[in-house]
């Protein structure tokens, strides 16, 4: 019998099984699987993740179309490429990480041999963020499956297209008790949240990462929080402005800005700032378009995921201009396409919402400064 075979042949749809069926489910058969689950099963597991993945592209790049008109390119680059190199890298170092190391005894133990072995967590949560609803999937399904873990994926909401096809391509690799996904709202990751799971990786926002530690200290769950931020960029006088403005366009606007650590705001030194507001607006023109129109029909441009964040948008940029902001560049929104052009903005000052919340869309404030960083109050804005 093959491991595709064994590994799919009991897989079944998650819908007749309530979430705690399927947390026992998985909790009865990791205890049965410790110490079992061998390096060739593990490697078997990861191939046949990655076969199915390489068969599927193009449904992974539709259903990202769909749900935010994620471009194909970026979609191969930032999503699917990301989890194949983890297949890769733990196919590669798996047997050494699984291996047993010989450790110093104590002095209290002293003539005595010491070794760590490596175990399993066991039951392990990923909770999926809608930003890079794939990668983030998928990437920390990889080392959990990698280090012999039971998992249950809740992939976001906001993805609808791109949760439901996570959960074909699970049901066609694994059997639920290995792998299941659980689609729903808050109100799914709420009861989730509330099983004693060993391991739990969440994607988002600090505010729901503050709920997802305060759940899992009740049960001592082991955590990973990946949580945003607002993440500075500097650029200096003797900088070369062209290559700060290109590498600035792509991390600050692919996915349309909705990246936890793309560029959220750049300081630049004063003597440079005018050159470098027309040398990265003309970076802007050159990749995605002269004009508002031209930027709407670029192949290469995300969109918003959905009206609540275009709103949110809205209201940051309503509001930095309500108290003396300069749009240089964008600032336009259509609504019924969710878009929202590459924007460039100045005279941003810490008073304006768009200096203390985390921006997560395509809205990149300059703000310049003299002599050292400290003295323009730099940790006011980055609060």
């Amino acid at each position: 019998m093959t491991m595709h075979t064994r590994l799919a042949e009991s897989n079944s749809s998650t819908e007749s099984h309530s979430v705690i069926d399927i947390f026992n489910a998985q909790k009865k058969a990791s205890s049965a699987r410790r110490g079992k689950f061998s390096l060739a099963e593990r490697i078997a597991a990861l191939n046949i993740l990655k076969e199915i993945i390489q068969r599927r592209e193009s449904e992974i790049i539709a259903a990202l179309a769909a749900d935010f008109r994620k471009p194909a390119s970026e979609v191969k680059l930032t999503e699917i490429f990301p989890v194949l190199q983890e297949i890769s890298h733990a196919k590669r170092n798996l047997k050494t990480w699984m291996m047993p190391r010989r450790v110093k005894a104590a002095l209290s133990v002293l003539g005595t041999k010491a070794r760590l072995s490596f175990e399993p967590k066991g039951v392990c949560l990923i909770i999926a963020p809608w930003n890079y609803p794939f990668n983030l999937s998928f990437g920390p399904l990889v080392s959990a499956l990698a280090a012999g873990n039971s998992v249950i994926i809740k992939p976001s909401e906001l993805t609808p297209h791109t949760a439901s096809l996570i959960g074909s391509i699970i049901r066609e690799a694994f059997s639920v008790d290995l792998v299941t996904v659980v689609e729903g709202d808050a109100a799914v990751s709420q009861e989730l949240l509330t099983l004693p799971f060993d391991h739990i990786f969440f994607t988002g926002s600090p505010r729901v990462g503050k709920l997802v530690m305060e759940a899992a200290a009740k049960t001592l769950a082991s955590v990973t929080l990946e949580l945003g931020g607002k993440s500075p960029t500097i650029i200096g006088p003797t900088a070369n402005l062209k290559k700060a403005a290109r590498n600035i366009v792509w991390g600050k606007f692919s996915n349309n800005g909705q990246t936890c650590i793309a560029p959220d705001h750049v300081f630049v030194h004063r003597s440079i700032a005018h050159d470098f507001h027309k040398i990265i607006m003309e970076e802007v023109t050159r990749v995605y378009g002269k004009d508002f129109e031209a930027q709407k029909k670029s192949p290469d441009y995300c969109r918003i995921v959905n009206d609540q964040h275009l709103n949110r948008l809205y209201e940051l940029i309503g509001d930095a201009k309500s108290k003396g902001a300069k749009i240089l560049q964008g600032g336009e929104i259509d609504a019924l396409d969710r878009f929202v052009a590459p924007t460039i903005i100045s005279k941003v000052t810490p008073e304006m919402d768009i200096s203390r919340e985390e921006i997560f869309g395509p809205l990149l404030p300059i703000i310049e400064y003299d002599g050292r960083l400290q003295e323009l109050s730099a940790t006011r804005l980055l609060k």
